[in-house]
């Protein structure tokens, strides 16, 4: 899952040259925490770094002479030592449990979970070779063995083909976000194991009970008829009434059509959705068993609530 997070926006939030530097205890310091006359090192480079501040600038690290290094690098680095830091101090009982918040995979909604890290990482390391042969910022590890990779994102996001390429699970964190709540980690995007988002399960219940109401009713005219109903999904039955006739009967959504369309149904196709050739054009459409007739969106989609609301209810199930 892909975070919509723009990373440039990132970067712009810590535009100082040097954003974080190293106490000489070798624990990470904001500029704001330094203390003048100490000595602080560059995450980036381990060149030295002074403080700057004043009554009119903000506080600040600088490299003492030369263009020093970027802050993509310092990021990056700082970022991956708060993470061995934190992974170090909770297993050492001197800190607290981390966590991670993800997104829901579900596009559109706004919701997702937070989990701790599992109770059974041992350790974590930086710069690890994994079985796949990608190097992976930082790995947590259960043991001896390779449990989660962790990437650092500072301007350039995992790709897909590295997604596919890692060996264990992953996640990947802005440096940042990182930086900013070292025990909160929110990820921009993961591979791994796929979780149901509670927020979307509970509307995903809900919808699933409505369209169970709503083909209870064309169940009870399929029995009357001698029909059987096509498994749902990929179809769910509404009870309807020919516009033409007004014999009772069973029209079907499925996706990517229900009224027309020119995509064929998923096989097998039942009797009554037929491929017609009209006025409006050629498309796939339910047609009444008894006279033909073609029921056409009009007659569905005004006349019919059942319909509208199995079409919306089935979309909203399959996200």
């Amino acid at each position: 899952m892909v975070s919509s997070y723009k990373v440039s926006d990132s970067v712009a939030r810590h535009a100082l040259a040097v954003p974080i530097a190293f106490s000489a205890d070798g624990s990470l310091v904001r500029p704001h925490q330094a203390r003048e006359g100490r000595h602080y090192r560059c995450p980036g480079c381990g060149a030295k770094v002074v403080l700057r501040s004043g009554k009119l600038r903000r506080p600040h690290f600088a490299h003492g002479g030369g263009d020093g290094c970027s802050t993509e690098s310092t990021l990056h680095r700082a970022a991956k030592h708060q993470i061995l830091q934190v992974i170090e101090e909770w297993k050492d009982g001197a800190g607290p449990q981390p966590c991670m918040s993800r997104p829901c995979p579900r596009y559109g909604c706004d919701g997702g979970i937070v989990q701790d890290v599992p109770h059974d990482i041992t350790h974590a390391a930086a710069e690890v070779r994994l079985e796949d042969g990608s190097i992976a910022d930082v790995v947590l590890f259960r043991g001896t063995d390779a449990a989660v990779a962790v990437e650092i994102l500072v301007t350039h996001a995992v790709g897909s083909q590295k997604a596919e390429r890692l060996s264990v699970p992953w996640m990947e964190l802005l440096a940042v976000d990182v930086l900013d709540r070292p025990y909160w980690w929110l990820l921009s995007q993961d591979g791994l194991q796929p979780f149901a988002c509670p927020a979307c399960a509970k509307r995903d219940e809900s919808a699933t009970r409505a369209l169970s109401e709503i083909q209870g009713r064309a169940l009870a005219i399929a029995k009357r008829l001698g029909l059987r109903l096509p498994a749902s999904p990929p179809y769910y039955s509404v009870a309807h009434d020919c516009w033409r006739c007004g014999s009772g009967m069973v029209a079907f959504v499925w996706p990517g059509g229900g009224g027309h369309g020119d995509r064929r149904p998923p096989a097998p196709i039942p009797a009554s959705v037929q491929h017609r050739a009209t006025d409006a054009g050629d498309y796939w459409a339910n047609c009444c068993p008894s006279c033909s007739a073609v029921q056409g969106d009009h007659y569905l989609s005004h006349d019919n609530a059942d319909y509208v609301s199995a079409l919306a209810l089935s979309q909203e199930v399959a996200g």
